[in-house]
């Protein structure tokens, strides 16, 4: 472990000089909060420059002199665990009902940040969630493009009213946590829906690897030069679209009643969607229509709600609902371009039975599309009402566009401050260090889900660099693997990006010393990337850190792949953690096997004690086989005695296959 003295170096250097301050803690210590047990614990904070700071907390009584710059630190010597509330004293600063147990910190992008009021059986959750020995803390959204030294928030004691909008996974981790270890749990959430793990990485880690680092240069350009950039990207914008005959016409006399609930739509075409305007049957670009009825149940007329279309890309857009406007995509970037619509529906529209969702769309190609439309917000009881049948119709078409057209297309700079790398680190990461913590969760990888070919690199990268910075030891650090999402795909040679993202994770959690995983392949939901069941995701999670952080005799895996061995036509798999290897529900699904050719079939699979003899008829000499190799394996059932999925798995990436 660093000494308080390195310690010190890390932190200040991230704060800027101060000539004259009053005395202030750091903005993590706040009453109610959890100090970690069983280690030092830092306490630091600013003052007046040579000013003498006196630091009480169960009888231990520490003195500091703040430096030149006005910093000071202390470090408490280690605690023992108590649900006895204790004072600490600062000088004249007095913080209340503060517990020693266990912290954790809970990081990710928005399945992390995933609130209690939206996880299964919502009302229930929040009613129960009387736990005075649990405390919570979330970190305000703050990106920026240097470290800062503040976060906003405050710790507050578990309770209906603190929960509603903590994070599920968080809570229910800690709350598993708490009944089990029977110690005060202090839960420090800080995520950010839609951010990849280049965000929440050091700017001096990154550039130690030279592909992140040329991001991240990229990035911060980007974003420093958007303004100017984006007032630009209008003009340009508007001569192509003048150029080329696609400027957004006013709507026609012919549709104006278009959006209205009683509208006679005999004449409208049925489509499925989400779908490219092109598999409709449009040869160009235009002005599309598209609606749809809901059934609003009783319970949620008059209430106000999020009118989510989720994609909609290089297009305009307005929304209506129940014949009335509720939002339109904005004419200047970055909102023209940026993907995600989110649209305020006052519950004065919001009726019981019959409502109607119409979206006005202009778009200058038909290669554009809406698409994972997988929910749209309708309070409805069926989310897949979304991904189902609309209504369609073609208002305007543009002519077709030449060849060139769209390779001179403006595009606006619509880089997202929360994206730019580093910039979670700096304003949500930084500022916590070096608070004393037991471990981290870490629910993220969606967003990179594209690059999945790098994760293994990007996530051990950001890991080691967290522990350096923190300065306390290998912590422990738990992923939660992506769990299924999308609707199944019947075909095993489909091409699909996150299992092999689940795999990178799998591969970090096995090669970094202190890392588990947790798996949720059965936890998902094909309609949305946000599965309300979080309580499975927490428990796990829990399972995990249970056996490998407090030591616990319990199995917290499942089934894990070893090795694979040729018997005659078929491969015989065995697995790791595989007492009482068993399917759920029916014969075995979602194993595939393949010869030379590497054309997937799916197999038969057979349990046989602890292995499993995968086969097909039609692959004679079989070369390897792939388990839940999908973005959504739904139905892929191998568990142990313990009730644990098996982490997905290829045999294909192995270089040798056992004979």
């Amino acid at each position: 472990m660093k000494s308080l003295l390195s310690l010190s170096v890390f932190v200040f250097s991230c704060l800027p000089a101060l000539h004259a301050a009053e005395l202030k803690l750091a903005s993590v210590f706040t009453d109610h909060m959890v100090l970690q047990r069983e280690k030092p614990v830092p306490i630091w904070g600013t003052a007046d420059p040579a000013q003498e700071v006196h630091v009480h907390f169960a009888g231990q009584q520490k003195t500091a002199r703040a430096d030149a710059s006005g910093h000071w630190m202390v470090q408490l010597d280690p605690l023992r665990a108590t649900a006895q509330p204790g004072t600490l004293k600062v000088n004249a600063i007095t913080l209340e009902d503060i517990l020693v147990g266990d912290v954790w910190l809970c990081s990710g992008q928005s399945n992390m940040g995933f609130s209690v009021k939206t996880c299964l059986n919502p009302e229930q959750e929040i009613a129960n969630a009387q736990y005075p020995g649990i405390r919570l803390f979330t970190v305000a959204q703050n990106p920026s493009l240097s470290p800062v030294k503040e976060v906003k928030g405050t710790w507050a004691v578990c309770s209906p009213e603190s929960v509603a909008q903590f994070s599920g996974a968080a809570y229910f981790f800690g709350r598993e946590l708490h009944q089990r270890v029977n110690v005060p749990i202090g839960l420090l959430q800080s995520s950010v829906g839609g951010t990849p793990a280049e965000a929440w990485t050091r700017r001096e880690a990154l550039a130690s690897v030279p592909h992140f680092s040329m991001r991240a240069e990229k990035e911060n350009a980007d974003i420093r030069s958007q303004k100017e950039d984006n007032e630009r990207f209008v003009a340009e914008r508007t001569a192509w679209e003048a150029r080329y005959g696609v400027t957004p016409p006013p709507v026609s006399e012919a549709a104006k009643q278009w959006a209205e609930p009683d509208l006679d739509v005999t004449d409208w075409k049925r489509v499925t969607l989400p779908a490219p305007w092109s598999s409709l049957g449009m040869k160009s670009g235009g002005v599309f229509w598209i609606r749809r009825e809901f059934e609003v149940p009783a319970t949620h007329a008059g209430k106000p709600f999020l009118l989510g279309l989720n994609w909609v890309t290089d297009q305009y857009d307005t929304a209506y609902f129940n014949g009335v406007e509720v939002g339109r995509a904005s004419d200047k970037a970055p909102g023209f371009n940026h993907v995600q619509r989110s649209y305020p529906v006052p519950g004065k529209l919001v009726k019981a039975g019959r409502n109607v969702v119409a979206v006005r769309v202009v778009s200058a190609t038909e290669k554009a599309s809406i698409y994972l439309l997988r929910t749209v917000g309708v309070p409805v009881a069926d989310s897949r009402a979304a991904q189902s049948d609309w209504l369609f119709k073609v208002e305007h078409s543009f002519a077709p566009l030449p060849p060139d057209a769209l390779r001179s297309r403006p595009k606006p700079n619509n880089q997202l401050m929360r994206n730019v790398s580093s910039s979670l680190y700096n304003g949500m990461i930084a500022p916590l260090i070096p608070t004393a913590i037991r471990g981290a969760i870490w629910y993220q990888g969606e967003s990179n889900a594209p690059r999945h070919s790098e994760y293994g690199e990007l996530l051990s990268l950001m890991i080691r660099d967290w522990r350096a910075q923190w300065a306390q030891g290998d912590f422990p650090f738990l992923i939660q693997q992506l769990v299924n999402n999308g609707l199944p795909q019947p075909d095993p040679n489909k091409p699909a990006s996150w299992p092999f993202l689940r795999e990178a994770q799998a591969q970090v959690a096995e090669s970094i010393p202190q890392c588990g995983i947790a798996v949720g392949i059965d936890l998902g939901d094909p309609y949305t990337i946000h599965p309300p069941n979080k309580q499975d995701v927490g428990k796990r999670l829990a399972l995990v850190a249970l056996e490998k952080v407090y030591g616990e005799p319990i199995e917290s895996s499942g089934p894990r792949f070893v090795s694979q061995q040729k018997e005659g036509g078929a491969l015989r798999i065995r697995f790791s953690h595989a007492t009482g290897l068993q399917s759920r529900e029916g014969p075995l699904r979602h194993f595939a096997i393949a010869g030379e050719d590497e054309k997937y079939v799916w197999a038969d699979a057979k349990l046989e004690g602890e292995t499993v003899l995968v086969s097909h008829p039609e692959v004679p000499a079989p070369v390897s086989v792939r388990y839940a190799w999908s973005d959504n394996p739904d139905g892929c059932n191998l568990i142990n005695a313990a009730g644990l999925p098996a982490i997905p798995f290829r045999t294909d990436s192995i270089q040798s296959v056992r004979k």
